[in-house]
């Protein structure tokens, strides 16, 4: 029986239609090589009640379509603490929000970054980017054009989020028990005693919610008691029943050779950052989390703040989580220096969504704003390494001084 021709065609589409989805992988859609673009569908009336009442975390129904895939019915939000905006909202996509088990090239939640608070865009990303040359764990970012209903919105980071597809990916499991740190009050790491609900405050369960605040939260209890201790012989070993202090340093150096203000040892405490631990374990280690308030300065610290940051200041009055700190700086000093990549990471991605950036209709900053941000990050991946290299050696020497 022969098969009339636009039944022919369209029986050939619906088999090339999957395989053109397929094609398509999570590395595509964060792919820094490349300025993406995505459309976001709200129902007009959704949409203003979204612009409305943007400091509410309400989701709302939208279609979510990136090169032609379309992902219907995710559940979208506004986020951000001080990007949130009704003009340029920042947005947390849910894929499986209203539809149990959808997912978007293999993710459950993607984060669509406004970048309202870096003139020059590409600090976040460059800094996991960053993180992740020194082998550490860091999110996935792209950067594109965002449409909603059809309205040029101006140029987003997408971001990936710590979940436990990134958990599976990085640390190579995610059965354990994932924790947000949530600003609620400058807290720099004091005991704040007995009460397991100061702790949850500060510390939002991501996996395993339904498990008792016993279970969830007294591993924080127990790890500042200890840390506000007396630091004598046993400090260190009872300290770290809870938290892996070689890894903590690490991270610290990795957040201060990027000069960065609102982290682990930010201007108003500790901030932006997940704790994981496995399961049937008490031992946490940090993995990074926004990362827009880097490379303040090219002269910064290499001690920042250490001395209000209770559990940093103890810990490296050991001497060899001192070296390692100081190691970790000069590792990341010399790889940011190292065939210029730093340099030439920042010169490439800027290059890429510079065209796109000077057409944004809601960003911030003024097009010569955004060119003079650029202008110091190139400046800061030239400069900064040497200062932190002098900075180390200075360290050291006085190290070896009070040695003596």
């Amino acid at each position: 029986m022969k098969i009339p021709f636009p039944l022919r065609m369209l029986m050939l589409a619906f088999v090339l239609m999957p395989a053109i989805a397929d094609a398509q992988t999570t590395a595509d859609f964060f792919d820094s090589q490349v300025l993406q673009e995505v459309q976001v569908f709200i129902n007009s009336r959704d949409l203003k009640e979204l612009r409305e009442n943007y400091w509410e975390n309400r989701y709302y129904p939208a279609d979510f379509v990136w090169r032609g895939i379309r992902t219907r019915n995710v559940g979208v939000r506004v986020r951000g603490l001080s990007t949130r905006s009704a003009t340029k909202p920042g947005l947390r996509i849910e894929f499986d929000h209203y539809i149990t088990g959808q997912q978007f090239l293999g993710l459950h939640s993607l984060v669509l970054d406004n970048v309202l608070r870096d003139p020059a865009f590409i600090r976040e990303r460059t800094a996991m980017a960053f993180i992740d040359h020194m082998g550490q764990p860091a999110l996935r970012e792209s950067f594109g054009r965002v449409y909603i209903n059809g309205v040029y919105h101006g140029v987003y980071a997408f971001m990936e989020t710590v979940d436990t597809n990134f958990l599976k990916r990085t640390l190579g499991e995610s059965s354990g028990y994932l924790f947000e740190f949530k600003f609620t009050a400058p807290f720099h790491g004091e005991d704040l005693g007995d009460n397991l609900d100061e702790y949850k405050a500060h510390f939002q369960a991501e996996t395993r919610q339904r498990e008792p605040d016993s279970v969830l939260y007294s591993p924080f209890r127990d790890l500042f008691r200890e840390v506000n201790h007396d630091v004598d012989s046993m400090w260190r070993e009872r300290v770290g029943q809870y938290i892996d202090l070689q890894q903590l340093v690490m991270y610290v150096a990795l957040e201060t050779f990027l000069a960065e203000d609102d982290g682990f040892l930010g201007y108003a405490g500790l901030a932006n950052f997940y704790l994981y631990r496995p399961a049937g374990q008490n031992v946490h280690r940090l993995l990074a989390w926004d990362r827009d308030s880097t490379f303040q300065a090219i002269d910064w610290s290499i001690f920042p703040r250490v001395e209000e940051n209770i559990l940093v200041q103890r810990a490296l009055s050991f001497s060899d989580l001192r070296s390692t700190y100081l190691d970790v700086l000069e590792q990341c000093a010399r790889a940011a220096i190292q065939d210029a990549w730093l340099d030439n990471e920042v010169s490439r991605v800027s290059a890429l969504i510079a065209d796109a950036v000077h057409a944004d209709p809601l960003k911030l900053s003024s097009n010569d704003e955004y060119d003079a941000a650029a202008g110091f990050l190139r400046e800061f991946a030239q400069r900064r390494a040497v200062y932190v290299l002098d900075e180390v050696a200075k360290a050291r020497a006085q190290s070896d001084g009070r040695a003596r």
